[in-house]
C-alpha cells in the first residue's frame, strides 16, 4: 500500500510537471510571436524578449529532465 501512495504522489507530480511544461511552451510561443507581430522594435527591447524566451526554454529543459525521471520511477505502463 505504501507503494501505491508513492506511485500516486509520483503521478501527481508528473501531471504537475507536464502542465508546467505546456504552460511554459505557450509562453515561449507567445514571446516569439510578439517579436514577429510588430512587437518591440528597439534592439534592446527585442534582446530582452529573446532573453526571456531563452530563460523559459532553459526551465523547460530542466522540467523535461524532471519529467523523464518521474516517468522512470513509475516504470512501464
Amino acid at each position: 500500500m505504501a507503494d501505491d501512495i508513492t506511485d500516486n504522489d509520483t503521478r501527481t507530480e508528473l501531471d504537475r510537471v507536464e502542465a508546467q511544461i505546456a504552460d511554459l511552451r505557450q509562453t515561449v510561443r507567445d514571446l516569439r510571436a510578439g517579436l514577429n507581430d510588430a512587437g518591440p522594435t528597439d534592439p534592446q527591447d527585442r534582446s530582452l524578449v529573446l532573453s526571456q524566451a531563452e530563460e523559459q526554454e532553459a526551465i523547460i529543459g530542466q522540467l523535461e529532465r524532471r519529467r523523464d525521471h518521474l516517468r522512470d520511477r513509475l516504470g512501464p505502463g
